[in-house]
């Protein structure tokens, strides 16, 4: 039975780049279903394709990943496969693949993309996602090609790995920081339900907050809708805590980024932030 293959990468959509991939993938076999996940990953940032993929391989059908944000093409860095009980991952080893494997059970084995036979004649080594990613994805999707002749078998520990960083927990307060910040300028935190839970907090609960150097009061809210207005706290669809603004931009009403500290902790304050 044929695999669908599910793409991501930071290509962006003007230049033609996602198209060559799939098309390279549809010469291999016109019969192959591709899935967009998304190619509008910020250029470059393996980071935020990592928290992507992590959360999208929940979601998507088994099978075939095929994710390339690459900064390090034609380098030293190997192109890689994956196994994991979820199928097969294949992309750079630059930590891309790692949280989405870990996601699903953690990696069984790894391969090297080695096989002459399955890599496109190239010039340059700057387009392995046309290269040499895409023809290796579309024969292990078609069952021209398995796994074991992809390349050298690699040691699991050698892989490169992307870790999200972790809270620091007091008797009084959560300390976090930004993963990243969507285009609704909503902002995803490190900080879990289950950790504000384990504080006693609980949804409706007014909570101070900081923000680097900003400090404000908040409420922890059901939805995107803080009764009280203004700035709240809201676990979204990834099961993270958000910060959010109410109808509005709290990456720009906070000057919040990828990074930005944050701090959560019990009672409220006397200052609200100036809305206005």
């Amino acid at each position: 039975m044929k695999k669908i293959i599910s793409f991501a990468s930071d290509f962006g959509n003007s230049d033609g780049s996602v198209g060559v991939v799939k098309g390279v993938i549809n010469r291999v076999d016109p019969d192959l279903k591709i899935i967009d996940i998304s190619h509008g990953i910020p250029a470059q940032n393996i980071k935020y394709g990592s928290l992507l993929l992590m959360r999208a391989i929940q979601y998507i059908p088994q099978g075939v990943l095929l994710a390339v944000v690459d900064p390090g093409v034609g380098s030293d860095r190997k192109p890689i496969a994956i196994k994991t009980d979820w199928g097969v991952m294949i992309g750079p080893d630059n930590g891309l693949l790692n949280l989405a494997c870990a996601t699903v059970g953690g990696a069984q084995q790894a391969f090297a993309l080695e096989n002459e036979n399955w890599i496109i004649p190239h010039e340059g080594e700057t387009f392995h996602a046309r290269d040499i990613f895409s023809p290796f994805a579309a024969a292990y999707a078609s069952g021209q090609l398995q796994l074991e002749e992809f390349g050298q078998e690699l040691n699991l520990e050698d892989l490169k790995q992307y870790l999200i960083p972790l809270t620091d927990i007091t008797e009084k307060e959560i300390k976090g920081e930004v993963l990243y910040v969507d285009h609704f300028g909503n902002c995803q935190t490190n900080i879990s339900p289950e950790e504000l839970k384990e504080k006693n907090f609980k949804v409706g609960d007014t909570l101070s907050l900081r923000v680097e150097n900003q400090e404000l009061t908040s409420k922890w809210c059901n939805n995107y809708q803080n009764t009280t207005g203004g700035v709240g706290i809201v676990t979204d669809s990834w099961g993270m805590i958000s910060i959010f603004l109410s109808n509005g931009d709290a990456s720009k009403l906070l000057n919040c980024k990828d990074g930005s500290k944050v701090t959560i902790k019990a009672g409220s304050l006397t200052k609200r932030l100036n809305l206005k």
